[in-house]
């Protein structure tokens, strides 16, 4: 046992490996079982021939000679098989039926052999050709269903319509010559077949990758002991890629009208025709015609049909780069046109490599992984402390799937990352910030506001950095200032639309006739404090009177606001409501005023019975769309997430407080100050007469999760006896392979088709 002991402590580093590889193989296993399970024989069809009779049903005079359907002219659409609806005399028959696919000349190009048991009475039943075909256009085609029944009680024939609920154009004749004209059968196309293998030949790529990407992130954490920001950059490039194929077409938070908008950039930047309005107000995008096709307006379909259709037309190539197409999409989101940057360059790597539309989705993905991936490597890298805290908030999934789709939040989530990792290095500063890191606390703190509207209170975590960190006093509160003012300047610059649709019912003229008559009173008092303004009783009353102003001018802000809210009668009340059961007035500043009490009520039941949905949403536990979708992965998985972060906050015991109150402070204030204001958007958009918030998503907090966290670590009463470090980071990864693999299941097995 002793000499069993010493071999194990020699190779535990060996060991522990083979235990992650194994572990690593058992998952994939169960998700490829899984996967298998639910992908096997689906099948998406499309309807041909509608009209028919239930249980009118025309038989063959000689079975062997059998029924022939004419089909209509192809399209170019690739045929699976068809689905007919037969009839078998009220019995289960025995025998066998062949259904054949032939050309306008009688030549058989597929064909279908199967038992008449499985022909129920009356229903569809799904015929799958030996090899899928494709229609040609303009080309002529017809289907010949016939029977070898064991006796001569086993009938069967096919179900249709005739007269009105007959096509002309595709009638269904009796081989034998005995059937009178005027009669279409009912039949679908089964336009995507699955198989039996389909499934699992597809996830076996992925199901490498995974593997690589857990076991090289073990070999570089416990083997080549490489820096936090080298572990961090590559889990995120390997397993955002990994959320990039799972992620279904489309099939991200609102990636709909991010690629769209992503899509006109492009036009854009190369001079190309944009964005017009339709004779109906519709908006429309030029694109390619290859793109047309799969552009809409809502979230892609989910299921493993979405997976096929993505993988049949992934290598496509060989299409144009001309926009000689149009598609019906939602308008561009008002967003700085930077947040689309590495999307916009893999939509233009795209279409000058002529790939199609998935191939073209899967490039804007990749660079926008890219992005995220250099970004949060850089927030690791330049923290001074508490490294652990950039990397597991960096690796949530929830992260990683944004970086995975097309998304406005992957440069927002990724500059917040180096913004606070930035702030906390100056923070902790012993000496001056580098030229290199001012400037890039200026730019960040300039663009974060513009970017999303309520990240502008991030600035304040620039507060707290010492004076000495930015060359002195007077240095540092002009730097401050400049920071502030450019952070305003932007966010009033890029969101002043939205701010006067918040405030679309208060009588902001009068506000502004008593902000204007303030102004002669500003200039007087500080006139005054020019004259008087080191004598103490002076200051001692300069402050009373400033106190009684502000205390004086809230309470007519708040006066004017509570008294120019709208105020309806229950008449107008109930005109309001819609067919989905929503009122068409939502919340505004003006009404939130007016009706403290209902807003209180709505906020209590909200956080009461939202707040688990917003843990989900802020560590990735939602795939895809929340609203659309509704899926959820394991809870199991999702207080993992929970315990990582909380995991990351702890330190070992000798390690002492880093943050001063001033830092806590400013950290506690933009926590707080950011989700009061995603608590604030989303009522602005919510109907008055919903019992909850509409639209308020966990992954708006993503960005000053990293202060949360960091206030968090502050605390002493949970501590370490030794560094994890190398287990951690290994958890953050192996956690967020684990949610990409559920997801790929759940979206795989859900149906949903807009």
């Amino acid at each position: 046992m002793e000499r069993l002991g010493a071999l194990i402590k020699k190779h535990r580093l060996w060991l522990g490996g083979l235990c992650c590889a194994l572990a690593a193989a058992f998952a994939l296993a169960w998700a490829g079982y899984t996967l298998h399970q639910a992908g096997k024989n689906q099948s998406e069809y499309k309807i041909v021939h509608d009209g028919y009779e239930a249980m009118q049903g025309m038989y063959p005079a000689d079975p062997a000679a059998g029924l022939v359907q004419q089909l209509p002219a192809g399209e170019g659409e690739t045929l699976y098989g068809v689905r007919l609806m037969f009839v078998t005399d009220g019995r289960v028959a025995q025998g066998s039926f062949r259904a054949a696919l032939e050309n306008s000349g009688g030549e058989t190009l597929t064909a279908c052999d199967g038992d008449m048991t499985m022909l129920l009475d009356g229903a569809f039943v799904d015929v799958i050709f030996a090899s899928p075909v494709t229609l040609e256009e303009g080309g002529g085609y017809q289907l010949r269903v016939t029977f070898a029944p064991a006796t001569a009680e086993d009938k069967a024939g096919l179900v249709y319509g005739e007269g009105e609920q007959a096509d002309p154009a595709m009638p269904l004749t009796d081989a034998a010559g005995a059937s009178a004209p005027g009669r279409t059968a009912a039949l679908q196309y089964i336009t995507n077949y699955t198989g039996t293998g389909y499934a699992l030949r597809t996830f076996a790529p992925l199901a490498v990758l995974v593997f690589a990407a857990v076991m090289g992130g073990w070999w570089l954490i416990f083997v080549r002991r490489a820096k936090a920001h080298v572990s961090f950059a590559f889990f995120a490039a390997a397993l955002g890629l990994v959320f990039a194929l799972v992620t279904p077409p489309l099939g991200g938070p609102d990636e709909y009208g991010h690629l769209a908008s992503a899509y006109a950039l492009a036009n854009r930047v190369t001079g190309q025709p944009g964005v017009t309005t339709g004779e109906n107000g519709e908006t429309l995008l030029a694109m390619r015609e290859c793109d047309a096709e799969y552009m809409r307006d809502s979230s892609g379909p989910i299921g493993i049909l979405a997976y096929k259709t993505m993988t049949d037309e992934l290598f496509s190539t060989g299409n144009g780069s001309a926009l000689t197409a149009t598609a019906e999409v939602s308008p561009p989101y008002n967003v700085l046109a930077l947040q689309y940057l590495p999307q916009m360059l893999g939509i233009l790597l795209a279409r000058a490599l002529g790939l199609g539309f998935h191939a073209m989705l899967l490039l804007a993905r990749l660079a926008s992984v890219a992005a995220y991936a250099a970004l949060g490597a850089l927030a690791v890298r330049l923290a001074p402390a508490h490294k652990n805290i950039f990397f597991a908030a960096g690796l949530l999934p929830m992260g990683l799937s944004l970086a995975g789709s097309v998304s406005a939040d992957t440069l927002v989530n990724g500059l917040a990352l180096v913004f606070t990792a930035l702030c906390l290095r100056g923070i902790l500063c012993k000496d001056v910030l580098g030229r290199g890191e001012q400037a890039g606390l200026l730019v960040l703190a300039a663009l974060l506001g513009p970017m999303k509207a309520i990240y502008l209170v991030l600035v304040v975590l620039c507060l707290p950095i010492p004076a000495a960190a930015l060359g002195g006093k007077v240095r540092s509160r002009a730097f401050k200032a400049l920071l502030c003012a450019a952070a305003a300047a932007g966010w009033l610059w890029f969101n002043g639309s939205t701010v006067s649709y918040m405030l679309r019912s208060v009588d902001v003229e009068r506000i502004q006739f008593v902000l204007l008559r303030l102004v002669p009173a500003a200039a007087l008092a500080v006139v005054a404090w020019l004259r008087w303004g080191k004598r103490a009783w002076f200051k001692k009353a300069a402050l009373a009177v400033g106190a009684l102003a502000v205390a004086a001018l809230a309470g007519a802000m708040f006066w004017v606001g509570a008294n120019s809210g709208m105020t309806l009668t229950p008449e107008e009340y109930a005109a309001s409501i819609k067919p989905n059961g929503e009122s068409t007035y939502v919340y505004s500043f003006g009404y939130i005023l007016s009706h403290i009490p209902q807003t209180v009520k709505l906020l209590v039941n909200t956080l009461g019975s939202q707040m688990p949905r917003y843990l989900q949403g802020l560590v990735g536990a939602l795939p895809g769309e929340p609203i659309v979708y509704g899926l959820e992965i394991s809870w199991l998985l999702t207080i993992a997430l929970l315990a990582l972060l909380v995991w990351a906050c702890l330190r070992p015991v000798e390690e002492g407080p880093l943050l001063s109150r001033g830092a806590r402070w400013s950290m506690g204030l933009a926590v707080l100050g950011v989700a009061a204001l995603s608590m604030l958007a989303a009522l602005c958009w919510t109907p008055i007469n919903l019992t909850t918030i509409f639209g308020m998503q966990g992954r708006y907090l993503l960005p000053v999760l990293p202060a949360a966290l960091l206030l968090l670590a502050e605390g002493r009463t949970l501590c370490l006896r030794r560094s994890t470090d190398g287990a951690l980071r290994l958890s953050a990864g192996a956690l967020a392979a684990a949610v990409a693999l559920q997801s790929l299941v759940l979206f795989a097995s859900a149906a949903y088709k807009p």
